[in-house]
């Protein structure tokens, strides 16, 4: 085992590819600054299919051991609990980050529980999720915080008048079912109820490059899942200083907490999600004066990096 330049492969069923450029990009950008900030790691990645049948998961059970062996890695490091079947047979240290519905919700939960001892080391992305599991290092996944900080205030819209028109941000693509669009809609409602112009935005099939810009172009942005485990859109909501209502869900609250311009609401009530969305946009600056510096080297991609990092130093120096 080289521990001067470690090789270590990502296993995962979350990463964009040519055939599916929308799927959730967290892990290939975590990977991307890992490569960037620490060039001496070697980072491979080999995706598992998860829109496939789950026997793609038992047969890449048999094919990964001489998968690792022949690329010599170190380390395995798996995102999300169904590909921790994956790594029975594999000899190496083996990483596993759980991000949400995999801990938290059936049937994927039971086989995350049962399997995450198997595993060299456990990170989880938001404290919740460690409640549930009972154990794990929390490591929330990371964004780019300065791709997403308006450069200027000219980038950003002027802010809603009271009542007023509204550009409301529905963070997710509205046909999974997990986000609760349903609730979404039922809370732009009632603001429509309320005198205000609702339009709709939704964060759904938009160019990587261009997202920051749906943010400064929208005036509030609503999360309404019905689960989460460290929801990256909050935290570009944060960078991109765009006020948020969510339901109380992963981590939401501990990122509310530390900025003047984000709410959590404790029901699934759309006029809850209204009264909050209303008393929060009434005490609103100027959003590019928001504050948001109390929390952004925390979210930031490289520092998180720098931990996952530790992470497999930690792994190597054991020496397994």
């Amino acid at each position: 085992m080289s521990r001067e330049a470690p090789r270590i492969l990502v296993l995962t069923n979350l990463y964009p590819t040519a055939q599916r450029p929308f799927v959730s990009p967290f892990v290939k950008e975590q990977v991307e600054s890992l490569r960037t900030c620490f060039p001496e790691l070697t980072l491979d990645v080999r995706v598992i299919k998860g829109s496939r049948p789950r026997a793609e998961y038992l047969r890449e059970t048999l094919r990964l051991p001489g998968v690792v062996k022949m690329g010599g890695y170190d380390i395995v490091h798996a995102h999300f609990g169904l590909t921790l079947v994956s790594l029975l047979l594999v000899r190496v240290p083996t990483v596993v980050t759980f991000h949400g519905s995999d801990v938290l919700v059936n049937p994927t939960r039971q086989l995350s529980r049962l399997l995450a001892p198997l595993a060299s080391k456990v990170i989880v992305v938001a404290h919740r999720l460690k409640e549930a599991l009972g154990y794990g290092e929390v490591i929330p996944c990371g964004i780019a915080v300065q791709k997403f900080a308006p450069p200027s205030s000219g980038a950003l819209r002027p802010g809603p008048g009271m009542p007023g028109k509204l550009n409301v941000l529905f963070p997710a693509d509205p046909a999974r079912r997990i986000k609760d669009y349903g609730l979404f809609q039922a809370a732009c409602a009632e603001l429509t109820g309320r005198g205000h112009a609702v339009q709709e935005v939704h964060l759904v099939q938009v160019d990587r490059a261009r997202v920051q810009e749906v943010y400064w172009d929208c005036d509030l942005m609503l999360l309404t899942s019905l689960s989460e485990g460290s929801p990256t859109v909050i935290k570009e909501a944060i960078a991109a200083k765009l006020p948020f209502v969510s339901v109380d869900v992963g981590d939401v609250r501990e990122w509310a907490a530390q900025v003047q311009f984000g709410a959590v609401v404790r029901d699934r009530d759309p006029r809850s999600i209204a009264d909050a969305a209303q008393a929060l946009l009434s005490r609103i600056p100027e959003r590019f004066n928001l504050d948001n510096a109390s929390c952004l080297e925390a979210m930031d991609i490289d520092k998180v990096a720098g931990r996952i990092r530790g992470v497999y130093r930690e792994l190597l120096e054991r020496g397994f």
